[in-house]
């Protein structure tokens, strides 16, 4: 399970293969039906969790009564380890499998012990944090003061930058259901700016792939850099 660890951007990456082991050696295995909750907001957060199989979402419900979903977690994702690091921790969302899932799950005390035996792990560890706070800001920044349209463009060049994109292909990482929430869209609006760049050439959607057609032109029309891609 040690291949989890690479190269991913978590706190995971940071520690070396002996304290990884130690990590899943210590865990114990999760077994989810679809729509089955891991843990609800408010929950003591006594674990966190590896998917190995299936789809976890990360989510809450409005005052409205509406699902916020903030993320969708496939296999190889870490879900809850920020939260094993707050005093008095509890987990500030609700988690719920989408499909059929397998988990492993890891003691939050297991963490620390590891944690406390390694100065250098634990400098390492702040430097990260302090990365992630800068990064979240940066998406309210997004979720704030752009349009939709813009977040939209915006995401297309996030995934174009990570994916490494080939003939001008980025792949949709999540439904577009969820995707619309996680960029505080309706999924009425969403669909209509997709249709909207579709009509006006700049995309073109096969299954679960955009092709940028014209990225420039588009970049133009949200009023947003191509320097993004």
């Amino acid at each position: 399970m040690l291949h989890s660890f690479k190269g991913a951007k978590n706190i995971f990456s940071l520690f070396d293969e002996t304290q990884q082991q130690e990590l899943i050696s210590s865990a114990k295995t999760v077994n989810l039906v679809p729509g089955q909750m891991l843990f609800n907001k408010d929950d003591d957060a006594s674990h966190f969790y590896l998917v190995k199989k299936g789809q976890v979402k990360l989510f809450r419900v409005t005052p409205g009564g509406d699902e916020k979903v903030f993320h969708l977690f496939s296999p190889g994702g870490w879900i809850a380890e920020m939260a094993m690091f707050i005093p008095e921790p509890k987990y500030p969302m609700n988690a719920q499998a989408e499909v059929a899932s397998e988990l492993l799950k890891v003691k939050r005390e297991t963490l620390h012990d590891i944690i406390g035996a390694s100065p250098t792990l634990a400098a390492s560890l702040l430097g990260f944090m302090s990365t992630k706070v800068v990064s979240l800001v940066n998406n309210i920044d997004k979720l704030t003061f752009i349009n939709a349209s813009q977040r939209l463009v915006l995401h297309l060049g996030h995934l174009y930058q990570m994916q490494g994109s080939i003939d001008n292909k980025v792949r949709l990482q999540a439904p577009k259901r969820v995707l619309a929430s996680q960029l505080n869209i309706t999924p009425e609006t969403f669909s209509r700016i997709l249709r909207k760049f579709k009509s006006q050439g700049y995309i073109a959607e096969k299954g679960d792939y955009i092709e940028l057609l014209d990225i420039e032109t588009m970049c133009e029309e949200v009023e947003l850099t191509p320097e993004i891609f």
